[in-house]
Formats: structure tokens, sequence, C-alpha cells
């Protein structure tokens, strides 16, 4: 079997429209942050970027940084193991 396995997307989250969105599930630090970065740069300004990740230090960590350091903003949610993020490229 070849490819990569993600989780079923739960029911109850909504998911917000963006210009991108980005699946880092099962991905380990540093390539969330990394997979994130490159959207955002490839992306023109006023562009969002949706990620979903399972990995509580890009969640809570990682991304916030990446949005302090770039003067993004950011909302982030949470539904059991799942965060999803939307990034804002002023």
């Amino acid at each position: 079997m070849s490819g990569t396995m993600h989780a079923p997307e739960p029911m109850n989250v909504k998911w917000p429209s963006a210009d991108r969105r980005v699946d880092t599930r099962g991905l380990l630090c540093p390539y969330p942050f990394i997979e994130a970065k490159q959207a955002l740069e490839a992306l023109p300004s006023g562009s969002t970027v949706e990620i979903l990740t399972d990995s509580e230090p890009t969640a809570t960590s990682s991304i916030p940084i990446l949005c302090e350091r770039n003067g993004y903003t950011f909302t982030s949610t949470r539904d059991g193991d799942l965060w999803v993020l939307v990034v804002e490229k002023p």
C-alpha cells in the first residue's frame, strides 16, 4: 500500500474558506512549519492559508512564531487531536 493516510475529517469542524489548505497531519516538526512557510511565501498579500495539524508544538508554537515574525494574523481551533489554523498574509 502506498500514499499518505490521513485521519478522517471531524464532522463538527466548519472549514473556513481559504486560498490554500496545507494538510500536515502525521508530520513532525519542522515539516509543518516549512510547508506553511512555503505556502504563505508563494501567495500574494491578502491570501489565507488553512493549516491542518495534529502536532501540538506546531499549533501552539511554530506557526504562532512564524506569524509573529512576518506580521501574519491567525486563528486557531482545536477538535480533539486536530488543530486548524487559518493564517492571513497582510
